[in-house]
Formats: C-alpha cells, sequence, structure tokens
C-alpha cells in the first residue's frame, strides 16, 4: 500500500511513470479498472495506489493533492490540450451557503498532480503514453482571475439560476455539462424552489490548460507553482511568482484585488470611446502605406489600447480563458457587413453526435467573444464606440439553437436538397433569412458549387 505524506513524494510518484504506457500503470499496481471514458484517469490513480472514488476531498488527502490525467494533442501550432479540464461536480445544495476557501473547488483542487498523456486517435487508450508529470497549484494572477470567476457561478446559485450557468460566462474556472445526458439533472436550494438544473462540474479551461503545456510544460519557461522535475532529498514546493513572456494585458496584479479581469479591460478601453480611427492611428503611431492602413487596423488598434505591441488575441489572459476577439465594423444604417463564421462541420460526424455532447452545443456553452466595435459616421470615418464580452445566454442555446441543430441533423439524414440555378447551387439548410440566431452556409472557398462537382461535406455553422 503506497502512503503520500507530503507534495513532493506525490509529484516524485508521478514523474516515475513519464514515458511509461497508460496501461502498465495499472499492471504495476495490479489493479482493475471500470468503466471506459475515465479509464486513464482512473489508470492515473491507480499508479499512486488510488481506487475509483466519489471523496470529496482531494484523492491523496495527507499530501492535499488531487490527481488527474489529461491529453494531449499534436497540432500545427504545436502541443494542444485535447479538452478542458474537468474538475469534482458542483452540488448546488452544498455549494449554496460557501465562500469560495470553503467551496468544494478549493478544498479538492487547490493542488493537483496532472499526468499529461499522448493522445492517439488510432490507439488504444492502453496504448496513450504519459509524457509529463505536473505538480501545480495556481499563480497568484491567475487565482485572482479563477476567485472572480468563482463568484460569478456562486451568485446564480444562490439566486436559484444554476440553469443559466455556461462556460462561457467565466474566464478561467469554468462550469462545464457534466452528464450522460439532458436528464442529469441536480436539485438547487429548495428555499428557492427553483426547477433542477443540468448538472455541471468545475472545469479549467482548455485555453488555459493549452497556455500551460506550451509555456511551461513543454515550453521551458519556469514559475514556481508549476513543478516538472523530479524533487531532490530535502527540496521543497515553495511558490513565489515570476513574469510570463508572453504579453499580458494586466502588469500589475494588484488592480485585479479590486476589480474583475472583465471589467479592467472595459476601463481601460473606456477613455477610447469617440475617437476616430485616424485619431487613434496617429496616437498610435500606426501609419498608412500606399493610402491605405493595415488590413487588421482595427485589430491593432485594440491591442494598443490596452497596452500591448502584438495581437491581442495571442496575449496571457486572452488565450488563457480562451476569448475570441471580433472587430466588428456597424455601417451608418446600423447593419454589419458578414455573419459571424464558427468551424465547419462534417456530415458524418454530425448526425452520430446527441445535442448534450454535440460540438455545437459544447463550443457555444464555452464561448466567450470579446466584440469591439466601431461605427460609421456621416462622413464616412469610423470611430470606435465601445467593446463588450458575450457568451450565449443558455436560454438561446438550449431552445433556437438546439432546435437549428436538430433541424439540421434532420435534413442531413432526409438528404439534403440541392437545387441547381446555372452554375451555382442553393440548398436546403437554415439560411441567415430565416432569422434563427443561428444558420448553416457554405464554407467561402466552396461558396459556389459547380454542376457535376458537388462538395457539400463540409459546411459552417454561422451566427447572425
Amino acid at each position: 500500500m503506497l502512503n503520500f505524506q507530503t507534495k513532493e513524494q506525490v509529484h516524485n510518484r508521478g514523474c516515475e511513470a513519464v514515458g511509461r504506457p497508460v496501461g502498465e500503470l495499472v499492471k504495476q499496481m495490479d489493479m482493475k479498472l471500470s468503466g471506459k471514458k475515465s479509464q486513464v484517469g482512473d489508470a492515473w490513480e491507480s499508479w499512486f495506489g488510488v481506487e475509483k472514488n466519489n471523496i470529496a476531498g482531494p484523492d491523496l488527502a495527507e499530501a492535499g493533492v488531487e490527481l488527474k490525467a489529461t491529453p494531449v494533442k499534436d497540432t500545427r501550432n504545436g502541443k494542444s490540450a485535447k479538452e478542458r479540464l474537468v474538475l469534482n461536480i458542483i452540488n448546488y445544495v452544498e455549494e449554496y451557503n460557501k465562500e469560495f476557501e470553503t467551496s468544494s473547488f478549493w478544498h479538492k483542487n487547490q493542488y493537483l498532480e496532472l499526468g499529461f498523456y499522448g493522445y492517439e486517435k488510432d490507439k488504444n487508450w492502453q496504448e496513450f503514453q504519459i509524457l509529463k508529470a505536473t505538480l501545480f497549484t495556481y499563480p497568484e494572477k491567475d487565482l485572482l482571475i479563477i476567485k472572480d470567476d468563482w463568484q460569478k457561478i456562486h451568485q446564480l446559485i444562490r439566486a436559484g439560476r444554476a440553469q443559466d450557468l455556461s462556460e462561457g460566462l467565466t474566464m478561467y474556472l469554468g462550469a462545464c455539462p457534466k452528464g450522460k445526458n439532458k436528464n442529469s439533472l441536480r436539485n438547487q436550494n429548495s428555499v428557492l424552489h427553483a426547477d433542477q438544473a443540468m448538472q455541471r462540474a468545475y472545469s479549467l479551461k482548455s485555453g488555459y490548460m493549452t497556455y500551460l503545456l506550451r509555456e511551461y510544460v513543454f515550453g521551458g519557461n519556469e514559475d514556481e507553482h508549476i513543478r516538472i522535475t523530479p524533487f531532490a532529498e530535502g527540496e521543497f514546493f515553495e511558490t513565489f511568482d515570476k513574469f510570463d513572456s508572453i504579453e499580458s494585458v494586466v502588469k500589475d496584479i494588484s488592480v485585479l484585488e479590486k476589480t474583475s479581469l472583465e471589467q479592467y479591460i472595459l476601463n481601460t478601453m473606456e477613455p477610447y470611446k469617440g475617437k476616430t480611427v485616424d485619431e487613434l492611428a496617429a496616437r498610435f503611431n500606426i501609419e498608412k502605406k500606399n493610402d491605405k492602413y493595415p488590413y487588421n487596423i482595427n485589430a491593432m488598434l485594440a491591442s494598443h489600447m490596452l497596452g500591448l505591441f502584438g495581437d491581442l488575441q495571442k496575449s496571457e489572459e486572452f488565450i488563457k480563458a480562451n476569448i475570441k476577439v471580433k472587430t466588428i465594423r456597424v455601417k451608418l444604417n446600423g447593419k454589419i457587413k458578414e455573419s459571424m463564421s464558427f468551424p465547419s462541420f462534417k456530415f458524418k460526424e454530425l448526425i452520430n453526435e446527441n445535442w448534450e455532447d454535440s460540438s455545437l452545443n459544447m463550443m457555444l456553452d464555452a464561448s466567450k467573444l470579446f466584440f469591439v466595435v466601431f461605427r460609421e459616421q456621416e462622413n464616412g470615418s469610423y470611430i470606435f464606440s465601445g467593446a463588450k464580452f458575450w457568451s450565449m445566454p443558455s436560454k438561446d442555446l438550449m431552445t433556437t439553437v438546439k432546435s437549428v441543430w436538430k433541424e439540421t441533423v434532420t435534413t442531413i439524414r432526409q438528404g439534403v436538397k440541392l437545387i441547381y440555378t446555372g452554375k451555382k447551387v442553393k440548398n436546403n439548410f437554415i439560411k441567415s433569412s430565416d432569422k434563427r440566431i443561428i444558420h448553416v452556409r457554405p464554407h467561402a472557398s466552396v461558396a459556389s458549387y459547380e454542376v457535376n462537382n458537388v462538395n457539400a461535406d463540409e459546411l459552417p455553422v454561422t451566427a447572425n
């Protein structure tokens, strides 16, 4: 029987698993696994002598460490988290009267021993290899943002509105769906007479995990809150903050003790409202070339307003929170030029999904967008008119968007109808003119199909 009394002992045991196939971890401990979806996580726990459990505290109570295995995939941009890191299920009744320091999230997940394993689609889970072991706790700036995220989640729980929770509501700490299907519901506080709400779990967003991977686990940067290498005898896990190499919106973390990250960003941009593109470009020394500004001038101005030299989308906070920046030009008549596109889908994959686990539901539930708006004036110039964070309301996602998804699946199963008009091809998917929040249209590269060369297997969902 293994016994871990310190965090250093836990991490050194984790490091011993690096390079081993997941299946070998189970054999070493002579344990049997149950279930399918969590087999790698169960194997990681078994390496530390922990059997599958539902305890309220951390897996290794004496050391105060929770054990989590999480998949890594290789992409064109480097190592990426395959998914969010799902933590503990939120009990709305028990969490009702908690403070952050007594919350189930903090009690269970203050320290994590993370087993990063390489996910390969065509391999059996037992062949996945443990790539890195990491002892992790939250850097001070991240923790201030996570506390604010927790408060937003808790406010809805306290109001009996857990049904309005979404992962896109917050920055780093999410409340992600966690259940087999639509019937996975939980009670809320009975005093509030609130309806049951979808079961959700605390989670660290996929963008946050990808940042951790690229900058620290595989990137070579150091932070005492993130330990990769084993501990030497007599060495302890002591933490203090270091600055990151990537540009940060927040330079002085003390501001986060007084306001949220969202509000800080909006407050910082507020003094620039009403200024024209020309005025802002002059202020930030952005010059025209051949009498034209760079094609991404509005995005450049948004970055400069927040004190960044590079791309706002690639700043530390926006990567971790997985926030998508969208600059919008509003014409004099109040209309915008085009709809907003989301990733394309494949017919065969879509019809094999159910709504609860569908890529569209998971993406929109988790998405947080940052709109930076420029409005046209009578003289043809554009002014910066403001910025706003936005995530899709749960009621819209679970009603209108869900119905569009279901009708799209039905259309595909029954066979997409293509109407040929000369060299153009129209289809019978839901259109922008139907005004259903989202619609389906051909990708820009296949907007016009040629007769006898129809390629309709990949279409994006687009927001009106």
